[in-house]
């Protein structure tokens, strides 16, 4: 018998199971930062392969255990590549009983170290290049699924759900991805099933109401379904963000519970997430949709943003347009008398179109429990679905997409302006009587208020705005003159 490593008496010691044992290399690797992800779990095999050969711990179950973390953080590549044949290697070595410590080098700082001659054993690369180009012929198609609902929302990005209040959207969102957590199917679309974490900054005691009304609706109570709530939302649009402790606390929990990563994670609503930041600013949700996507890269999974639609709802969102160019799937519901319709606005790399019905039923919680009273505080809604997704039927008469990107970004300003400060009758033969209008210096300090090219020196703002005034007149968006500025 060799004697244990110090310090491992208190981890893996003899008062804990082998899986409790096991769990702290799950939680080491999840919290290790992901450029030292590789490394942590190749220091961690050397000091579980010598407890294996102390008899601490049964091979089979230790296999298991780091095949799983190895896939759950994604370093064995795809089935078959140098990564997997070399973490294939590492978990041989630390569950073989003939191995004496001698037989592994001193904690690597490198998977050279690890295996010895570099020319005679796989090698893993922990240090990868950011821009390294490809031969079109190189290009492969990973093997991960493609939906995480099949045609309606990918297994990896951003999906965005815009609704107006009281239309249903956090109803329908929780419902729909709870299919996820289930591994069932949704509006008769499979699902790719996984945990599910929700984080609401709105309305928490009614939404409470709403997931045990819906958990006690489905059946599921007590069936450990893998969807879990979060009574808080993070600061992701201004300077002070809480992007990095909203990972670590995420790593935290996923590794104490030992649990895969989440397939998805819900931010309801944006504008909570937004903290001292500005919707309206394309640089305060440009910052949004860059730690969106960071959360994505760190957990493999869709990150779902419940979003407020604008006054008008054929803009979509409210804010700037940043969110839309980013979204990979942005679907619209809408309330109309007795029930809502969801629609596929826009989707990267699928259909469009897509449309389906739901509607809330009352569900009464005192009538489910013995603990309630029946008032009306215990009363909420649950789900029902009216249809399945379908095509939707080409409009003849189908409006142009609103404009996206900078010029987006200026008509929405400009609404903003005209909405505040417009006046009528200003005196401008080119201006209808009958037509609110802006004028073009109140026009520019809603542009610096807004933050519309907020970076961009005094010469090259007054070109771009001329520049993207002509080019919203010339789609019949907006017109102006010398001084006036207005919708048509």
């Amino acid at each position: 018998m060799t004697e244990r490593p110090p310090g491992t008496e208190q981890r893996f010691g003899p008062f804990g199971s082998a899986s409790q044992r096991l769990a702290y290399v799950a939680r080491d690797v999840a919290l290790a930062p992901a450029d030292q992800k590789l490394s942590v779990f190749l220091d961690r095999a050397k000091t579980v392969g010598e407890l294996v050969r102390d008899g601490f711990l049964n091979p089979a179950e230790t296999e298991d255990k780091f095949w799983d973390v190895a896939r759950a953080h994604r370093l064995t590549g795809e089935p078959g590549s140098p990564e997997e044949i070399a973490i294939a290697a590492v978990i041989e070595r630390a569950t073989s009983l003939l191995l004496e410590p001698d037989d592994f080098p001193p904690p690597p700082s490198g998977p050279e170290d690890y295996y010895g001659e570099a020319s005679l054993q796989p090698s893993l690369e922990i240090h990868h290049q950011k821009f390294a180009p490809v031969a079109l012929d190189d290009v492969t198609i990973h093997a991960d699924p493609a939906w995480l609902i099949s045609r309606l929302i990918p297994a990896r990005g951003l999906a965005c759900i815009v609704g107006p209040p009281k239309s249903g959207k956090s109803f329908f969102t929780s419902d729909m991805l709870c299919s996820v957590a289930r591994g069932v199917p949704y509006a008769g679309r499979e699902t790719l099933q996984g945990p599910i974490i929700y984080l609401t900054g709105e309305g928490v005691t009614g939404f409470k109401r709403r997931l045990v009304a819906m958990r006690r609706h489905l059946q599921i109570e007590g069936t450990g379904v893998p969807f879990y709530m979060i009574e808080n939302v993070p600061d992701l649009g201004s300077d002070e963000t809480d992007l990095e402790i909203l990972l670590r606390d995420l790593e935290q929990f996923i590794a104490d519970r030992q649990m895969q990563a989440p397939r998805a994670i819900v931010l309801d609503t944006l504008a909570r997430c937004m903290g001292s930041g500005d919707e309206n600013a394309a640089k305060d949700m440009g910052r949004f949709v860059d730690r969106c996507g960071a959360i994505e890269r760190r957990f493999a999974c869709t990150v779902v943003v419940v979003h407020h639609m604008g006054k008008n709802a054929d803009r979509g969102g409210r804010g700037s347009n940043a969110l839309n160019g980013a979204a990979d799937v942005t679907m619209l519901v809408e309330k109309f008398a007795g029930y809502s319709k969801v629609r596929i606005d826009e989707m990267k790399d699928g259909p469009e179109g897509q449309e389906w019905r739901f509607r809330l039923l009352p569900f009464d919680l005192s009538a489910t429990s013995d603990n309630l009273g029946a008032t009306s505080e215990n009363g909420t809604c649950v789900v029902e679905l009216l249809s399945e997704p379908g095509e939707a039927q080409p409009s003849a008469t189908k409006k142009p997409k609103p404009p996206v990107g900078v010029a987006g970004d200026l008509l929405k300003v400009i609404r903003r302006a005209i909405e505040d400060m417009g006046e009528t009758n200003v005196g401008s033969f080119a201006v209808p009587n009958s037509v609110r209008t802006v004028s073009r210096a109140n026009l520019k300090n809603y542009c610096t208020t807004m933050a519309w090219q907020a970076d961009a020196e005094a010469n090259t703002f007054r070109a771009m705005l001329s520049k993207t005034l002509s080019q919203l007149r010339a789609k019949d968006l907006i017109n102006f003159d010398s001084e006036w500025v207005w919708l048509t």
